[in-house]
């Protein structure tokens, strides 16, 4: 044979593999492929008031307005660490239709693989109005994989993104009520995203071919924030981390099956054509949070939170290969708000305790005509809970959070990445689970 299934145009699954390189795939605990896991302070509270706090830290990341705000003699520093276990449930069900034929296999088992994400903030005391800071974050990432025999494997096998940025960062006390902060942030991409090939009724007999692409970048931005002291007991917090622009290099490698090799050496070296460098631009979007805080009493403390993420800014994405294809993709992400509230205790029959909790609602950028296998996502409603210990008063303290987050609205796909791929129909059912542990550290 010379061509195994020629009516189904394997270059077009192809060209699927290169625009996706430019798609963050689907985050496991926040709407879109957003993670605000780090700290698990902000765990706890269901990541209420994380612009307003200032009273670790944490802060270095969350506002570094804060950091004058946090009470730390001249001279001495903080080191706040931390570590997120992701376990994430994302399963499909439904049938995949290259054109009336549905596709053979399975509904792709659970979609979420588990992920650890770790978090750093550091600060230095310089002065009571100036302070230094460092740290270093996952602000988007995770992942979606399904099992070999998945009905839309043609649409989606493995995505993965990680985005890692690290801040030096400094905050100045401009009155005794105002501070300002903020510094570069450098950013650095990587993504992975495999898929399978259609080529029709000999896949029974060969396998599928697949399509394995890869690509990263480095990139940079900023990051400010400003708090304000109303008075000894409420503050409140603004900050804003800038849209980073994305130009991903990458290579698309296409796997094809030893027997299909044997049996048509044709198609398999017309696949094998479709090997090549890819590149791209994205954007990693820009995030305004608003938060503030308030001590109610000596024992209680509440907080809220409200942040806008710019995922508007992902609207059509122009993939660019060494070999000539060139696709253009229109994505149609909306721009998408997310609210918390939480609340802090500290028993008077307990001092070096404080227990939290939270809870809150994230809007998904995602909609019904754009969710796929890749970004399976819908609101998101969070619950959590924590506390921190300080085992050596103002010197060393853990903390322990969990949250659970659970989809709401529709979770429905009626998606077709090509005609080759087919269209995918059914529903999603998502939840995440997170647990965070971490230390506070100051010498």
């Amino acid at each position: 044979m010379s061509r195994c299934g020629g009516d189904t145009r394997p270059r077009q699954s192809l060209l699927l593999f290169g625009f996706m390189l430019a798609i963050p795939t689907a985050g496991a605990n926040a709407a879109g492929f957003q993670l605000r896991e780090g700290d698990p302070d902000w765990v706890a509270n269901a990541f209420a008031g994380t612009a307003a706090k200032a009273y670790d830290a944490g802060t270095v990341w969350s506002n570094p307005a804060g950091m004058t705000f946090v009470t730390l003699p001249n001279g001495t520093a903080e080191l706040d660490t931390a570590l997120d276990l992701i376990i994430p449930s994302i399963h499909f069900s439904g049938q995949n239709f290259v054109g009336s034929t549905p596709v053979s296999g399975g509904n792709g088992g659970n979609a979420g693989p588990p992920a650890v994400t770790p978090g750093f903030e550091g600060m230095w005391s310089y002065s009571d109005k100036l302070r230094f800071g460092i740290a270093t974050e996952a602000p988007f990432g995770l992942s979606t994989s399904y099992s070999q025999n998945f009905v839309g494997r043609y649409q989606a096998m493995v995505s993965s993104i990680t985005d890692i940025e690290l801040l030096l960062a400094a905050s100045y006390q401009i009155t005794n009520q105002f501070s300002i902060g903020g510094g570069p942030v450098i950013d650095y991409y990587h993504t992975r995203l495999t898929s399978s090939i259609n080529i029709g009724r000999a896949a029974a007999l060969t396998g599928d071919p697949a399509a394995d692409i890869s690509g990263d970048a480095v990139s940079a931005g900023y990051h400010i924030g400003a708090i304000y002291q109303v008075d000894d007991k409420f503050r409140i917090g603004i900050d804003y981390r800038s849209r980073i622009g994305v130009a991903v290099s990458g290579k698309q490698q296409i796997f094809v099956p030893p027997l299909l090799q044997q049996l048509s050496p044709p198609t398999a070296a017309f696949l094998a054509a479709s090997n090549a460098n890819v590149s791209t631009h994205t954007t990693v979007p820009d995030v305004l949070t608003l938060s503030t805080y308030y001590e109610i009493t000596s024992e209680w403390a509440a907080m809220t939170t409200l942040q806008w993420t710019h995922w508007g800014l992902l609207q059509e994405v122009t993939i660019v290969a060494d070999n000539g294809q060139v696709q253009r993709l229109n994505l149609g992400f909306r721009s998408s708000w997310f609210g918390s509230v939480g609340v802090n205790y500290k028993p008077v029959w307990m001092q070096h305790l404080m227990l939290q909790a939270g809870t809150g609602f994230d809007e998904s950028p995602i909609t019904d005509p754009v969710r796929s296998p890749r970004l399976p996502d819908s609101g998101r409603i969070p619950i959590s809970i924590g506390a921190t210990y300080d085992i050596v008063p103002r010197a060393f303290s853990v903390q322990v959070a969990y949250l659970h987050e659970f989809a709401v609205g529709s979770t429905a796909t009626d998606y077709s990445a090509t005609p080759a791929a087919g269209v995918l129909i059914g529903k999603y059912a998502s939840s995440v689970n997170v647990f965070s542990v971490g230390t506070k550290l100051r010498f």
